[in-house]
């Protein structure tokens, strides 16, 4: 009881300093005052005592510092350093002694007076490159694995604001405008699955596909202890950079909670509704599909919190499909809300296609909406394929009956195949 109570502090915490500094990074316009702000999120987000934002300087082959608490720019070689280190390898490095790791730079601290006991340095990448580095200074206990997960974003928001800022210095007004709405698909593209990684007993594929305005749509896979898995489809209420941050946050605080007790999904799915709703504005709120299934897999338990139904496609000749039932409202709409979970047996080859809205309601030339029954048909066809094609297939049938009408809103579905 007392570590679900640290557990749920912890979440309450993180929840409060993400929407906190949410609300005043998206009131910030000067883009120096920004990136101090991305560094005081990182640095309270973990508890940490200093933080500091390095970029790469090509013209001199220098790492220097954009942002540092408590100290004047400090101007290091290329791949010197632990910063150094993980610009170098676009790899997130944790160190918990540095007395212990010949990579750390006593010169530093010793020409400012400060003692650098413990680091994580989290690497700042845009458009594919590696542009600079996150830096944390002295957690009391240390850097954990988690503390690298979290700061994830941080992380892809702070590379968007110093890539904003470079584009500030060379283009107008329009030019930014449209530059911004890429960032902001930018960070949700990277808070997507990148590197599906075999799972046992178990075939699933993923896809997101945004519109043209920046969207909500997120989907999650994770491996959980007990041999568990989990997958989760959201849509987030409202576009642009708003949008992205709450996608951000929710991604974070499910996957931690998920993490530490799976079961009951209802649990979890409260107790996030309670943190994002004391923390987040009311003009916000995220439909959600989450669901773990069990290590035989053999029983699918989730929540539905607002949004359609999967359909489950059963391994029989005659293609039954079959809809999950239990729902609710959709997460930080009532902080009052009490999740249930809802169970449907699994048999070795069923499919289960969770997608949003922007599959389901999709228009042709002529104004007509297409209906379910087409998925289902995309569904029967093409069951004997793997599972990434079979969600390819279902796009392709969307743009099939679109017939060059503009997506109007992202394309997102996730499959999971229980295998024989």
């Amino acid at each position: 009881m007392q570590s679900m109570t640290t557990e749920n502090n912890q979440a309450e915490q993180i929840t409060r300093v993400i929407f906190e500094y949410a609300a005043r990074i998206s009131k910030e316009n000067d883009p120096s005052k920004l990136l101090v702000l991305n560094a005081d999120l990182a640095r309270d987000l973990v508890g940490a005592d200093r933080a500091s934002i390095w970029l790469v300087d090509e013209k001199s082959s220098e790492l220097m510092t954009r942002v540092a608490h408590g100290v004047n720019e400090i101007r290091i070689p290329l791949g010197t350093g632990i910063v150094g280190s993980c610009v170098s390898t676009n790899q997130t490095i944790v160190v918990n002694d540095t007395s212990s790791d010949e990579r750390f730079l006593h010169r530093v601290d010793n020409s400012s007076g400060y003692h650098t006991s413990s680091v994580l340095a989290v690497p700042l990448c845009a458009e594919g490159n590696v542009i600079g580095a996150l830096q944390l200074l002295n957690k009391p206990g240390g850097f954990s694995t988690e503390d690298a997960e979290l700061l994830r974003f941080t992380a892809l928001y702070s590379a968007s604001a110093i890539n904003a800022e470079r584009m500030r210095r060379e283009a107008e007004a329009v030019r930014l405008m449209r530059h911004e709405l890429d960032l902001a698909r930018e960070v949700q593209r990277g808070l997507l699955p990148q590197d599906l990684q075999p799972v046992r007993g178990i075939e699933y594929a993923g896809v997101c596909r945004p519109a043209r305005s920046v969207g909500g749509d997120y989907y999650d896979f994770l491996e959980l202890p007990g041999d568990l898995f989990s997958f989760i489809l959201g849509d987030v209420s409202g576009k642009g950079i708003p949008a992205a941050v709450l996608m951000a946050s929710i991604q974070t605080l499910l996957r931690s909670m998920l993490m530490h007790n799976p079961l009951p999904v209802g649990s979890v799915m409260n107790e996030l509704n309670a943190a994002i709703h004391r923390c987040s504005s009311q003009q916000f709120y995220t439909t959600l599909f989450s669901a773990v299934l069990n290590a035989e897999r053999t029983k699918l338990t989730y929540v539905n919190a607002g949004h359609i139904p999967p359909m489950v496609l059963r391994a029989g000749p005659e293609g039954r499909i079959d809809r999950t039932t239990q729902g609710n409202l959709p997460i930080s709409i009532l902080p009052s809300t009490k999740y249930t979970d809802g169970t449907i047996d699994i048999g070795p080859g069923d499919l289960i296609l969770c997608y949003s809205d922007g599959i389901s309601e999709v228009f042709n030339a002529a104004g007509d909406m297409w209906d379910d029954n087409r998925i289902e048909e995309a569904l029967r066809k093409n069951r004997d394929r793997p599972v990434e094609e079979i969600i390819n297939a279902v796009v392709a049938a969307v743009d099939e009956y679109a017939a060059g009408v503009d997506q109007f809103d992202d394309m997102t579905l996730v499959a999971v195949r229980a295998l024989g």
